[in-house]
């Protein structure tokens, strides 16, 4: 083992750990199995039925002189810790008074949005139902102005009909003139003739 720590080969790692295994063995000796030990335990292997009384304090000695040792970490590894020890433990959540305060301040963070999501919906409702009132009235005017032109072509229409009429009439009654000046101009005619035959 002292070749194996003096070897420059080897990382300075390595050594450390061997080392280390070495004291932790000076500190914990090998097992000492004492002669009045084994007795004890042959002898109470050997009875055929005893009480739990008496093979608990026969067999106190033997566990009392067997001290647990440690195996030697081998070159290049490390020695393998109890997965007891490597688990980590998580700790208890303690919830306080500051938990709860943050908590509260979530809460009131998520309500304050809400609230306002719901501003801006009913913002947004508002202003499409004014945008449908526009365009209802924009609509309700076009029919307006459609039916006013509408109207007024009609009443167009029968102006000029009523002067077309007109017209007529006075063209009419303009051609009776003419046909009775032209009956009297006759009458007169053959009324002078008569006179002078």
């Amino acid at each position: 083992m002292r070749h194996v720590l003096r070897c420059p080969d080897i990382p300075e790692e390595v050594v450390t750990r061997l080392t280390s295994g070495m004291r932790q063995q000076r500190q914990y000796p090998a097992p000492q199995y004492t002669v009045s030990g084994m007795e004890a335990g042959m002898a109470s292997q050997a009875e055929p039925s005893g009480s739990e009384q008496g093979s608990e304090t026969n067999a106190a000695p033997l566990t009392s002189t067997i001290t647990p040792t440690e195996r030697r970490p081998v070159l290049g590894k490390r020695p393998r810790a109890p997965a007891s020890a490597s688990a980590p433990v998580p700790a208890p959540v303690a919830i306080d008074a500051g938990g709860n305060y943050r908590l509260e301040q979530v809460l009131t963070s998520i309500r304050d949005v809400l609230e306002q999501t719901l501003e801006y919906k009913q913002q947004e409702l508002q202003l499409r139902r004014e945008e449908l009132e526009f365009q209802r009235e924009a609509l309700d005017t076009k029919m307006e102005d459609r039916r006013q032109a509408r109207e007024e072509e009609r009443r167009d229409r029968r102006e000029q009909r009523e002067a077309d009429r007109q017209e007529k009439l006075e063209l009419a009654r303009i051609e009776n003139e003419k046909n009775l000046a032209f009956l009297k101009a006759v009458m007169e005619s053959s009324q002078q003739a008569r006179r002078s035959g």
